[in-house]
């Protein structure tokens, strides 16, 4: 059984190896602690892993750890440009997606793994704050991770917990973006709250066990229309 954080760099690697299978090159955006990318360079890919402070930059083969603005990261053209839940925090949006461009060779792919902020509904948003307070009243999840309730109004609630200097890109203006300078390919709906909760569950099998379950009921109620669906995936080809 995979542990919570596991779970979820899973979630992320099997939709990007799917999409870059192939490459030689990748340039990985926004890297976190360099799973996805090891992952990946562990598959023959040479994967070029970015971030504006590395956690962690040990050495794994074919993984190049660079601490670096990707709006101002240059190389030799690559022939894939993953977002790993990163663009949506880049500002200005459309700088960061001309600069996927540039470093992109011709014909290359944008891959984007993302969450669109304006896709929970108040139904949505009720759901993920209910499991948020059952895990905290279990002593399964810190209560400090809790969101603050905005005058019971679940949707406000989940706006107000995104609050950002500068603000965050939602799913449509990422796509506007996008389309700008690329031919969308694909573009995906699918679970992501549970990796809000995996990130406050017990680092071990039990906590492994609650992500899995959760995971699944988001799944389940996605496919029968009870909930919206928050990851937003997208692939993108250079003009």
């Amino acid at each position: 059984m995979a542990r919570p954080y596991q779970l979820y760099v899973d979630q992320t690697y099997k939709f990007v190896s799917d999409v870059v299978r192939g490459c030689a090159r990748v340039l990985e955006v926004g890297c976190g602690r360099g799973d996805v990318a090891r992952l990946l360079g562990r598959e023959g890919i040479s994967v070029t892993a970015i971030d504006l402070k590395l956690v962690d930059s040990r050495p794994s083969p074919g993984v190049k750890f660079v601490e670096a603005d990707f709006l101002r990261f240059e190389d030799a053209p690559f022939d894939a440009v993953i977002f790993t839940s990163s663009l949506h925090h880049i500002h200005p949006l459309q700088a960061a997606i001309d600069r996927a461009h540039r470093l992109l060779a011709p014909g290359g792919t944008l891959v984007a793994e993302e969450f669109d902020l304006d896709a929970p509904r108040p139904l949505t948003a009720r759901w993920y704050y209910d499991m948020q307070e059952l895990l905290a009243a279990a002593d399964l999840y810190p209560a400090e991770r809790v969101d603050p309730p905005s005058n019971d109004d679940p949707r406000m609630r989940w706006l107000d917990a995104h609050v950002h200097t500068p603000p965050l890109a939602t799913g449509r203006q990422m796509l506007t973006a996008i389309a700008s300078r690329f031919a969308i390919r694909d573009t995906t709906r699918c679970p992501y709250l549970f990796r809000y909760l995996c990130n406050g569950l017990p680092d071990d099998e039990r906590g492994g066990k609650i992500a899995a379950h959760v995971l699944m009921t988001e799944q389940r109620r996605i496919t029968s229309a009870a909930l919206d669906a928050v990851g937003l995936r997208i692939v993108a080809m250079s003009q």
